[in-house]
């Protein structure tokens, strides 16, 4: 076989994974080769039916019961990975969003949450028992569903709120870099983080944070003179009254051949209510038109808090044009490697899987240079000539063919008191088949 660079890079980042996995390692390893092998999403049984996995169903039980794995390590592999096509500008750009794991029927699953998950029909409850789980990822590519999970972690009904986990993941990610120098990320979040909680954070990293329409931030209050209390808050900033809003400190214009003409205006030194101390820049994106739209959109609103604006206010938009790409691959994760397919009782093996489906992840990522562009008939091919997830999972079988594992074979069944437990047995050298003898003619 030829040895390329991808292969090798592929084969290293598997042997790697397989080193990072603690008791019963064999058997999460080849759980994950079972998730990108297997033709459709599939439980856990199902998947021990895979060729790659090698051991009897009750192993795959066990292993995300009993298995451990080093969270520290992965996180250091994860990031020493990161390819150079997910910074802009000099910037990498993680993403930071949340999605569920529902478990209506699972009354003896603890660690469930009451999280919304959309139904079909009308009216929309929509509110049931899941396991919240919140993704820090980094995505290399404009568009597509691509992305490269840093981060994964569950907010129980104890922990803290979703605004501190995500400032949690940050800090947990940057310690896992390794060079002092790294670049500072530019890290988007969407509106339903809590605005006053970030404007006081302090992580190395630049946060860019969608605002709802109706938000309504201050300006900074002009000194009096005189005695008594100095005003916290100036004059309101109302984001859906342009009344309220006066000239802008900057501004930038430019035209994109998808959404038309784009402004971009931003105001500095605005606050909330609750962090008069801590001021950050609001920025307005008004596009002409949207893709496959026709009503007139509206503007987006977002806030910049951390360092000074970059020169250039439309990278602003572009870096947060890369967060749209994470609804497309928790889709991914949900449909095609079956992450909320399998069914685990305790919330701890809910988080076994979540890293090692972090981990396929990564390989699909890794054995996309491996392979061309493959389609099926209906399917049209892209114009850019890039694979997605899906087409690369697809064919991911022939991969590990020449690829190989780490993970070493099961013991043969036998009256051996080191037999591993879980082992598929082999049949017997003897072993024939029973065959039932010609029916006689009357």
């Amino acid at each position: 076989m030829l040895e390329t660079e991808p292969w090798e890079r592929l084969r290293h980042f598997r042997n790697e994974l397989y080193d990072d996995l603690g008791r019963r390692q064999d058997s999460l390893f080849e759980l994950v080769d079972a998730a990108l092998t297997a033709p459709h999403r599939s439980t856990l049984v199902r998947l021990s039916l895979t060729a790659v996995f090698r051991r009897r169903w009750p192993s795959t039980c066990d292993a995300l019961a009993d298995g451990t794995l080093d969270v520290t390590a992965l996180r250091t592999l994860f990031v020493r990975e990161l390819p150079e096509s997910v910074s802009i500008d000099d910037r990498p750009v993680w993403v930071i969003d949340g999605t569920n794991w529902p478990r209506p029927a699972g009354r003896a699953s603890a660690e469930r949450t009451w999280e919304y998950r959309p139904l079909p029909g009308w009216p929309q409850s929509g509110i049931v028992p899941a396991w919240a789980y919140q993704w820090l990822v980094a995505v290399p590519d404009v568009a597509g569903s691509w992305v490269l999970p840093l981060d994964v972690q569950r907010r129980g009904p104890t922990a803290k709120s979703a605004t501190e986990v995500a400032l949690d993941q940050i800090a947990t990610v940057r310690q896992a870099q390794a060079p002092d120098d790294a670049p500072r990320p530019v890290v988007t979040l969407d509106s339903g983080y809590d605005l006053e909680t970030l404007a006081h954070a302090q992580v190395e990293a630049d946060l860019l944070v969608r605002l709802i329409k109706n938000r309504v931030v201050y300006r900074t209050p002009e000194r009096r003179p005189g005695r008594g209390r100095p005003r916290l808050h100036g004059e309101p900033f109302r984001l859906a009254d342009d009344g309220t809003h006066g000239q802008p400190q900057r501004s930038s214009h430019l035209d994109h051949s998808v959404y038309g003409s784009v402004q971009i205006d931003a105001w500095i030194d605005l606050h909330v209510s609750g962090a008069p101390d801590a001021p950050f820049s609001v920025i307005r994106v008004q596009v002409e038109r949207l893709p496959n739209k026709k009503l007139p959109p509206r503007p987006l609103w977002l806030a910049w808090i951390g360092g000074p604006l970059p020169t250039d206010l439309s990278v602003l938009w572009r870096w947060y044009l890369r967060r749209f790409t994470v609804e497309h691959a928790f889709r991914f994760l949900k449909q095609t490697l079956g992450w909320t397919t399998v069914r685990p009782r305790h919330a701890e093996a809910a988080d076994r899987w979540s890293w090692l489906i972090v981990g396929a992840c990564w390989q699909l990522w890794l054995a996309r240079p491996l392979m061309r562009e493959v389609h099926l008939p209906w399917e049209r091919p892209r114009p850019d000539g890039l694979l997605t997830p899906g087409q690369v999972h697809r064919h991911f079988t022939g991969i590990l063919v020449r690829m190989g594992t780490p993970a070493r074979a099961p013991r043969k069944r036998g009256k051996s008191p080191g037999r591993q437990k879980g082992c598929r047995p082999e049949p017997p050298p003897h072993y024939q088949v029973a065959r039932r003898p010609p029916r006689q003619a009357v």
